[in-house]
Parts: C-alpha cells; sequence; structure tokens
C-alpha cells in the first residue's frame, strides 16, 4: 500500500520533517547552517506575533498564565536561542570536529522541530476565536474509574496499586488548545503519512479491505497510537464540560491529505467514537486549513475576543443586577458612614476610589440588548425596594421596572429622561431601558406542578432542579424563565452559578442535559436603605447597625 507523504502547506522549504521524532540528515556543515539560519529567520516572525498576542491579551486577562501563552513565547525563545547559538557554531570554523558537528546537529534539529510545531500550532490558532488556553491539560478518566480498573487486577501490593494508579492518570491525561470560549477544543497533529500508516500496519489494520461509510471492528484499529490518543481525547471531553455541554474535538491535520481511501476510513472511525461528542478532522486539503487565515491583526483580534462574548441579544436580569441599576450608591457620590453595614461603606468607598465603577461595569453589558424580567422577580423587587429603599432608589426602580401607573404607561424617552435626572453618570443612548416584563407565569407552583403548560419548554432535568434548589418563588422564576428561553442571565450573586451546575451534573438524565446560561457582573451594589441611619436608646446613645439587609433579595 503506498500513501503520498505531501509536504506541510505552511513549512514548505522550511524543514523536511514537520514533525514527530523526524531526524534531520545534513550532508555537511554548511546545510546545517542553512537550517539553523532559516529557523532563527521563522523565528523571528513568529516569536513577534506571539508577544502582539500576549500585549493584547493581557489587557484583558490579569493573569495571563493561566492561557499557557506566556508558556508558549518562552519556549519559542528558548528554541530561538539555541538555533542563534548554533549559527555561531557552524560559523566559527570552516569545519567543526566530527564530534562536535552531531552535537550542533541534535541541537539544530530540535530547534527547527519545535519551531516548526509552534508555527504550526499558530497556524491553526489563528483561524480560532475567543482563545482560553493553549496546551491546557484536561483528565480523561475518572478516579473511580480507575480505582476500579486496578481492583480487577490481583496480586498487587499497595505500594503496587499506588504506582498504577499514577500510570493510569498520567496515561489519560490530554492536552488541547481551548477556544471559542471554552465550547472547543483544538488538538494539532503533526503526523507523517508515511508514519501513520506504519502505525496502521502494526496494528492490524487491513489494507484495501474498506470503504468509505463502513463501520470498521474496533479490533482492527483501536491499538493503533493516533486511535489511541483521539479515544483519550473524547474520554477527556465527555467529563470535562463546559457550560453544561461536552466541548467540540476540532483535530487538525495539516500532514494528512484526502488521497489515501484506507486513511479516510480509519479517520471517519474516529468521528463516530461517540455520538455525545462532536469531532471534527480537519486535513491538509480541507477548507479549513485551505483557506488562508486572517491577517495578524484580525486573528489577534479574534483570539483576545470579548469578555461579552456569549451575551445574547436579551437579557434576563435577575434581583441582584436590578438592585444594581437603582442603588444610590451606583447613582449619587456619597460618603460612608459608621452606622453602615460594613458591605455598604465598602462600596460607596470603592465607587470613591475607582469612579463610577458600577456603571462602567454594568452599561457595557447592557448596551445594545433588549432587558427583560420575569412578573415574579419585578412584583418582589419593588416589595424590597419599596419597603427598605430610599426615596430615589423607589423612584429609580419603578422607572427601570415600570410595574404599575403611571410609570407604565410612561414613554420610554420620559422614563430614560428622568431616570438621567437620578444619576450623577451618563445614562447610555444605547442601554435600553426601562427593562420588560415578560407575560406569562413561572411561579414555583405552576412548575413543581404543571410543567408541562409553562409558557416555554424546559428539559425535563429542571423539574428535578426546581425541586431541589430550595429557592422561593421569584428567585425560581427568573433562572426556570432564562434556561426555557436560553436568555443569558445576568446576575452578580456569585454563589449562584457554581450552586445550578452542581443540581443540574447532580439531576442529569441525558448527556445533552443543560441548564440555565448565567452571565456574573462581578461588581455589586446594595441599596443605601432609608432606614440605615443612626438610631438612638433612651439614653440618647448611637447604636451602629452593621448588618446590611438591602441584599436580601431571595423569596
Amino acid at each position: 500500500m503506498t500513501v503520498t507523504k505531501p509536504g506541510s502547506a505552511t513549512f514548505t522549504g522550511f524543514c523536511h520533517h514537520g514533525g514527530d521524532n523526524a531526524h534531520l540528515h545534513h550532508d555537511s556543515q554548511h546545510g546545517m547552517l542553512a537550517l539553523a539560519n532559516k529557523t532563527v529567520l521563522v523565528s523571528q516572525s513568529l516569536i513577534p506575533e506571539i508577544e502582539e498576542f500576549l500585549r493584547q491579551l493581557s489587557k484583558r486577562i490579569k493573569t495571563t498564565a493561566i492561557t499557557g501563552v506566556p508558556t508558549f513565547l518562552r519556549n519559542l525563545k528558548k528554541s530561538q536561542a539555541a538555533a542563534r547559538r548554533a549559527v555561531q557554531e557552524l560559523s566559527s570554523a570552516p569545519q567543526l570536529p566530527k564530534d562536535a558537528l552531531q552535537l550542533v546537529s541534535r541541537r539544530v534539529d530540535s530547534c527547527a522541530v519545535e519551531l516548526s510545531k509552534g508555527l504550526t500550532h499558530w497556524d491553526v490558532l489563528k483561524r480560532s476565536r475567543s482563545l482560553v488556553a493553549m496546551n491546557q491539560a484536561f483528565q480523561g478518566s475518572a478516579k473511580a474509574a480507575r480505582l476500579e480498573e486496578i481492583a480487577k487486577l490481583s496480586n498487587l501490593s499497595s505500594r503496587q496499586k499506588e504506582l498504577t494508579h499514577r500510570v493510569m492518570k498520567q496515561q489519560a491525561k490530554v492536552e488541547v488548545h481551548v477556544v471559542k470560549g471554552g465550547a472547543e477544543w483544538v488538538d494539532v497533529r503533526t503526523l507523517q503519512p508515511d508514519r501513520l500508516a506504519r502505525q496502521m500496519t502494526d496494528g492490524g489494520w487491513g489494507w484495501g479491505e474498506h470503504r468509505l461509510g463502513d463501520v470498521v471492528d474496533e479490533d482492527e484499529w483501536g491499538d493503533i497510537p493516533l486511535a489511541k490518543q483521539i479515544k483519550r481525547l473524547v474520554a477527556a471531553a465527555r467529563i470535562n464540560r463546559h457550560e453544561y455541554r461536552i466541548p467540540r474535538l476540532r483535530i487538525v491535520m495539516p500532514n494528512i491529505g484526502e488521497d489515501n481511501v484506507d486513511v479516510n476510513v480509519l479517520l471517519e472511525q474516529f468521528i463516530r467514537l461517540d455520538p455525545s461528542v462532536h469531532v471534527i478532522v480537519e486535513r491538509q486539503d480541507g477548507q479549513f486549513l485551505q483557506t488562508p487565515p486572517p491577517s495578524v491583526e484580525d486573528a489577534i483580534r479574534n483570539l483576545v475576543g470579548s469578555e461579552l462574548d456569549g451575551l445574547t441579544e436579551t437579557l434576563n436580569l435577575d434581583h441582584s443586577v436590578l438592585v444594581d441599576l437603582i442603588s444610590d450608591i451606583t447613582h449619587l457620590r456619597l460618603d460612608p458612614k459608621p452606622w453602615q453595614a460594613e458591605s455598604t461603606r465598602a462600596q460607596i468607598e470603592e465607587e470613591a476610589e475607582h469612579g463610577r465603577l458600577m456603571a462602567k461595569t454594568i452599561y457595557p453589558v447592557l448596551q445594545g440588548r433588549r432587558l427583560v424580567c420575569t412578573h415574579e422577580a419585578a412584583q418582589h423587587f419593588h416589595h424590597v425596594v419599596g419597603t427598605v429603599g430610599t426615596n430615589s432608589e423607589r423612584e429609580r426602580g419603578k422607572l427601570l421596572v415600570p410595574f404599575e401607573e403611571p410609570y407604565k404607561s410612561m414613554p420610554n424617552a420620559a422614563i430614560r429622561a428622568r431616570f438621567q435626572e437620578l444619576s450623577i453618570h451618563e445614562l447610555p443612548s444605547t442601554v435600553q431601558l426601562p427593562a420588560m416584563v415578560i407575560p406569562g407565569s413561572w411561579t414555583k407552583e405552576q412548575i413543581e406542578e404543571d410543567f408541562q403548560s409553562l409558557p416555554l419548554p424546559l428539559p425535563s432535568v429542571a423539574l428535578d432542579v426546581a425541586r431541589h434548589c430550595g429557592f422561593k418563588s421569584a428567585k425560581l422564576s427568573i433562572f426556570m424563565y432564562g434556561w426555557a428561553s436560553g436568555n443569558m442571565t445576568l446576575s452578580s450573586n456569585k454563589e449562584i452559578k457554581a450552586q445550578l451546575r452542581t443540581l443540574v451534573e447532580t439531576h442529569r438524565r441525558r448527556d445533552d442535559d443543560y441548564g440555565p446560561s448565567i452571565w456574573r457582573v462581578d461588581v455589586t451594589r446594595n441599596l443605601l436603605a432609608k432606614s440605615a441611619k443612626p438610631c438612638r436608646d433612651s439614653e440618647g446613645d448611637v447604636h451602629t447597625g452593621r448588618r446590611s439587609r438591602t441584599r436580601d433579595m431571595d423569596t
């Protein structure tokens, strides 16, 4: 069986090994010097692009180390420095001694391979968006499953079991590039066609016996190293969900074409490995790699992405965000008072130090998007604000969520104008006030007792979540509506997203079950509260109330 060996489109003329453990054979010191010089030249164009990417990334992410980009860049610079040293050594004398030449040759080979791989990976990533991490490690097996397998092995000492478990854990680990905000994993395989052919033969593949569309017995291909690697990726994707869903796998093979039927049949088996895991195999002559990447500037912009990526056109506002939007702390210049709750004083000081921090945080999230809340949420919001809010907070609340006359029939322009009068900060024209109260009922009783007649359908797992979450009616309505509508729910509650994810995973019935999409606002504000003033006892002494009731929005 003959397998064509195409060169990598990205590296033609740079190095003729393109990847895994290949070794360059140099006829002369001159040939080594030429390759070392080419390696340095490639690094000089590659490294500045990665440096610029890291600079742009640092504007959005405080700790860029978690992205893996600094490590990737550091390794490229290390290879560049080694290649430059090799150029100096190879240029220092017309003919180096044989032993010295062999040492330099190995270093040149290593540098060329590492920079070749780095350039390939960067070339692939420039076609992606919203990078989360490069070379991020994931575990591909659960601890309980590993221990169960070890328990089947008899006559192992405790030490042997411990070592076996460690080996199994290491073997199950995978490293991928995580893009699209976490929804996709990219795995770049620089395997050459001739090496893949050898793997297939050694693994027992029946050459010429299969056609596209055939479901080939796994006994015939399961031991092929590439197949083992892909199976580990699929297993890891299953147990490392992103936003409730299994990430999509994009396997990129820049050295493998579509000209060999047997290779095509093998790769087709990978796509079918698990119906719940979406696997895409991108080859050298496929559209993904044949389409040129965008310009460096556009590619970097795409990869950096925006913190607002993923927000829906309609945003569902929970209690915490409604309070953020009408709090006096958000809209006025205040001085902290000793009798105020500690969190309230801290928020007032934060606004003074950073200048309109809440407005700067929340308005960009809202701009250009339709704002809604449930009837139950609006009702409870007005009850709490009416009970403990200041006069200005109560009026902002009526403007933000018109719930009764005359605010319900008030023109939007008039609402915006009055809201602006109640704030020292400009209300952007792109923020679509007021928020609309959606029609329909999402009460706890209706969700639990008449699940099928809800205004919008919910997955069956939602009923289990509703019964076990402990939320009262208004809070439950917010997240159930967001879940059913597919609209992102905005919340400044720190715990709610993790709490709901745990509930969904605990009660999951199907692989494709999912939970509500929640976008957390990192800044939050209390109501200033009309009762937040010093109170005196019969002796005339001032008592300081330390506990804030103004964030108690649960019902």
